[in-house]
């Protein structure tokens, strides 16, 4: 497992495969979570796999096709979803349709040249203004999804880029051929920036400029990091969140992704630097309008600087380097979220924000919800509540809100 500093390198190999996954879902049930999303698990030359060679087999690497197989019927029988990653921008300039020539399929300038991802020419980049790609990329989003791999759905790697390239921008296009191909099951669009433009035709996208980024900000102990994340105030924070919360219709936002971190982004638990204040992240995570995402060892406190970085091997037969408690309180929020309705479809309202205290409703018409985050001691908080039954955390009395932080707190108002 790396630790520290060293090498940023994606051909690093520490083993793992798909029947791993299999062999662990214990563990992955007992967390809380039903829904698995695996990035990509196409044949590639390097281990990120978003350099795809291949998109008619599964990854030898991994367990080939019999191993996918294997784990959406196991993962189906525990009531849980197994999603993947399909990269419609670009292949690996190992592609079998970039080495056998196939020119319509990518883009191409005058001189011969091919455009590619960032100008990273390993990754050279799809043309969908071609007819015959779009029939393609439809054609595999189906494949995998149909029997016998009967896989859930689909992350769409850069979705943002996709059919994008200098004066052409066919991009309005590219989420409504995907969703023809995955009738009822999942399309989320990874965006990295402002997606209010691009949601339409999506279920949802990754939400980080409308909520990790934010919480980051928020949140952030003294950790160096790669790139510059501000510490903001509530009111900072709030506003942000909220304008993203306006800029795309209701469903999609209860469809978006909550996560903290990823695969490309620094641990949270490096981010926040303490566990007190990841403890509040996970509450905010569990409480939003979204689908909160957690990213493979997230529940027991792995760290990781940078993406590269991040992405640790889960230390399976180390158990000592577990936070139990850690993993505990993610399991309890888990145990929240996903038995308090309102939690998943309700409403939110924002009852009192400060620098350093957020409160906030989530609320159907059945039932009201009070959420308190802080990230520091502040002043007493006074709500127009009297009967509030402690869900999480500390009891309120005659109204009056922990001033404690960090902490993060859930009432019901019965009253």
């Amino acid at each position: 497992m790396p630790t520290g500093r060293g090498p940023e390198t994606p051909y690093e190999w520490f083993g793992g495969d798909l029947r791993g996954v299999e062999q662990h879902l214990d563990h992955i049930e007992r967390l809380g979570a039903n829904v698995i999303y695996l990035t990509p698990i196409f044949p590639a030359g390097s281990t990120h796999r978003y350099d795809s060679t291949s998109f008619d087999r599964i990854d030898p690497l991994l367990g080939g096709d019999e191993a996918l197989q294997s784990l959406v019927l196991a993962a189906h029988a525990r009531g849980m979803r197994v999603i993947s990653d399909l990269t419609t921008n670009h292949t690996g300039d190992k592609h079998e349709w970039f080495v056998a020539g196939e020119r319509e399929l990518y883009l191409f300038d005058e001189s011969g040249d091919y455009a590619s991802w960032w100008g990273v020419k390993t990754l050279p980049k799809l043309n969908w203004e071609s007819e015959e790609l779009r029939g393609r990329i439809e054609a595999v989003a189906r494949k995998w999804l149909a029997p016998p791999y009967e896989l859930d759905g689909w992350r769409v790697d850069v979705a943002n880029m996709s059919g994008r390239h200098g004066d052409v921008d066919v991009n309005r296009d590219v989420a409504p051929l995907l969703r023809s191909a995955v009738g009822d099951k999942l399309l989320v669009a990874e965006h990295n920036h402002d997606f209010r433009p691009d949601f339409a035709g999506w279920h949802g996208t990754m939400n980080y400029p409308g909520f990790a980024s934010p919480v980051a900000q928020w949140l952030r102990g003294d950790a160096e990091l790669p790139f510059p994340v501000p510490r903001l105030g509530g009111k900072q924070i709030v506003a942000t969140t909220r304008a993203f919360r306006a800029g795309v219709p209701w469903q999609s936002t209860l469809h978006s992704w909550a996560l903290l971190d990823s695969h490309d982004r620094p641990r949270f638990s490096t981010i926040a630097g303490s566990r007190d204040r990841h403890l509040v992240a996970i509450g905010l995570q569990m409480t939003t309008p979204g689908v909160p995402m957690i990213f493979a060892g997230d529940e027991i406190g792995l760290e990781g600087a940078w993406g590269e970085d991040a992405r640790r091997t889960m230390p399976w037969d180390k158990r000592d380097q577990w936070d139990d408690v850690l993993f505990e309180e993610f399991r309890r929020l888990i145990v929240l979220r996903r038995s308090e309705p309102t939690l998943v479809r309700g409403g939110i309202r924002y009852v009192h924000v400060t620098e350093d205290a957020i409160a906030y409703l989530r609320e159907t018409r059945d039932e009201r919800l009070l959420c308190l985050a802080s990230r520091a001691p502040h002043d007493p908080i006074r709500v127009p509540f009297r009967s509030l039954e402690t869900l999480y955390g500390a009891d309120a009395e005659d109204g009056v809100l922990s001033a404690e932080g960090p902490s993060f707190h859930i009432w019901r108002i019965n009253g």
